[in-house]
């Protein structure tokens, strides 16, 4: 079995904390005091070249940073390479002769930053809060969180809006927090000396993220993921697990074809969990062909950090058999046998369901069987359960459940 391993780092730092990881450096700018909550940023990001300030020696902390500044510092960031094979973005006001070029085309071809509708990039464009978070979100490829509304402290922030997504996911993460607590000023602008801060707590919070892809197809069949079951032992749909989480990122129709998708993994405790990855090859209302993936994950901190291993899983596990009650039937006892006659438990473990009088019993054999339950009052009730073997790559049985009439 393959052994993926990956590293998540802590993520409950807030931007209002002092960024103490970093050793403090010697004052590079006449105009960024010590006293700023963005100096040390300032300072360590100059100090590794990462940053740079004016030619009369001011680094202009207050000044709104531009869409090419911030393409600039985020390649150096992220260690790409923006003079070694660089494609031509395409965008109709960034020539190769703008000094921002390579970087904007470096970032274009990650998709980290793209242009507006019209062709444009906007290289002096000033960038907001929003946009900042987006681009963070993607370069650091930070966990796509799922948020409800009661998760949202911000007004002016929608959760299905693709800004503010991202500004949830850093605000979860602790990157990032509003300018009052009940607002983030979604579209107001960065400045530079607030962009280095953000750019550089999430270098030192960002978790490691995994991603399981799939091959883009440009004969036109596109195979694309769809869903996502998680939780050990059990076969509800349930979307995460308190083990990890886990997203799926859709990809992009391009004149070339489709770019793929991915689900991407992060560890948050330790524990084991399963995954399994549902898809289909072509579009997903035709539902061409559906095919599946299975995964053991396991999550173990060694040397104080969390990290994840993927095994990929041959086996089916243990499947819940729904038994449907009705309002009042209290369960003492289950008898479980094979309709040959066979004995396969006069005691069968059962657990309840917490909305629902139902129970459920787990099976991981194939075949058909017969649970006779025993209520409290005496009375008896029967039922039907038949098990198949899942199809390729499943990991829970295929199981059928029917109240059998005229039992006493």
């Amino acid at each position: 079995m393959k052994k993926i391993w990956l590293t998540f780092g802590t993520v409950a730092l807030a931007l209002s904390l002092p960024l103490s990881s970093m050793a403090t450096s010697n004052q590079k700018f006449t105009d960024v005091p010590p006293t700023k909550h963005f100096a040390e940023a300032v300072n360590e990001l100059a100090e590794r070249h990462i940053i740079t300030g004016y030619a009369d020696g001011m680094f202009k902390p207050g000044n709104p940073i531009t869409r090419g500044q911030v393409a600039a510092i985020i390649v150096k960031l992220m260690e790409l390479n923006p003079d070694y094979m660089v494609k031509d973005p395409g965008f109709k006001d960034v020539s190769k002769a703008n000094g921002y070029y390579n970087s904007i085309a470096k970032l274009a071809e990650h998709e980290i930053m793209a242009g507006y509708s019209d062709g444009r990039f906007g290289p002096n464009d000033p960038v907001t809060r929003g946009q900042m978070a987006s681009i963070l979100v993607k370069a650091y490829d930070l966990p796509r969180f799922d948020f409800i509304a009661k998760e949202n402290p911000f007004h002016d922030v929608k959760s299905t809006n693709s800004h503010g997504a991202n500004v949830l996911n850093l605000y979860k993460l602790g990157i990032t927090t509003g300018v009052t607590s009940d607002r983030f000023g979604i579209n107001e602008f960065v400045t530079r000396g607030q962009a280095s801060k953000l750019m550089l707590t999430t270098e030192h919070v960002h978790p490691e993220t995994y991603s399981i892809e799939t091959n883009g197809d440009k004969s036109g069949t596109m195979l694309r993921f769809s869903e996502i079951m998680a939780d050990e032992d059990t076969d509800e749909f349930i979307p995460n697990s308190e083990i990890y989480h886990a997203a799926i990122i859709k990809g992009r129709q391009t004149p070339s074809g489709y770019t793929g998708d991915r689900v991407q993994v992060t560890p948050l405790k330790e524990g084991r969990g399963t995954l399994q990855i549902g898809g289909n090859y072509g579009m997903e209302a035709q539902n061409i062909k559906r095919y599946y993936h299975k995964y053991y994950v396991d999550v173990k901190k060694i040397d104080g950090k969390l990290k994840v291993q993927l095994l990929y899983a041959v086996d089916n596990l243990k499947t819940r058999a729904r038994l449907k009650l009705a309002a009042g039937e209290k369960v003492e006892n289950i008898r479980f046998v094979r309709t040959d006659g066979e004995v396969l438990s006069d005691n069968m473990p059962f657990e309840g369901y917490t909305d629902s009088p139902d129970v459920f019993i787990r099976v991981n054999k194939t075949g058909n069987f017969i649970a006779t339950v025993r209520f409290t009052d005496g009375k008896e009730a029967r039922y039907t359960v038949e098990v198949k073997a899942p199809p390729t790559h499943m990991l829970y049985y295929e199981v059928k459940t029917s109240k059998m009439k005229g039992v006493n």
